[in-house]
């Protein structure tokens, strides 16, 4: 019984201090402060960050005022690796667009090179991010 008793005072507290913050709100960045998306023209996901390495970027206006990000990928591991890649497009305030591209999946042979390329869909474009995660989902 006095094991019954202890138990139950004891999932009682959990539950009690488990409560105890309230639901979480969600807030903006500390003035001065920004994400990576704000910082970086590149952002790994996955724990990509030494099997994939930027060779090369470069942006290249378009005729008709669209942008062009071309990136050059290289596999640093001794495996085929799998990554998607995609492009999101911010306007000239830095907001982020509903221009961006379709996840791209690329298989890159071991210690090899191979180019990314995307354009926006429209003029608005000024300033870009490329995300890269992995391809492979366990």
């Amino acid at each position: 019984m006095r094991s019954l008793l202890a138990g139950l005072v004891v999932v009682t507290l959990v539950f009690s201090f488990g409560c105890y913050r309230g639901p979480y709100h969600a807030g903006a960045y500390k003035p001065g402060t920004t994400s990576l998306e704000h910082t970086d023209k590149i952002i790994y996901a996955d724990n990509l960050t030494y099997k994939v390495y930027v060779v090369n970027m470069s942006v290249l206006p378009l005729s008709d005022g669209r942008m062009q990000v071309n990136a050059e990928l290289e596999n640093r591991t001794g495996k085929n690796l799998v990554i998607q890649v995609q492009t999101q497009f911010r306007d000239a305030t830095g907001n982020l667009t509903e221009d961006k591209t379709n996840w791209r999946t690329i298989v890159m042979a071991p210690h090899s090179s191979t180019s990314y390329q995307a354009e926006s869909m429209n003029s608005q474009a000024r300033d870009y991010v490329v995300r890269v995660k992995s391809g492979e989902r366990h």
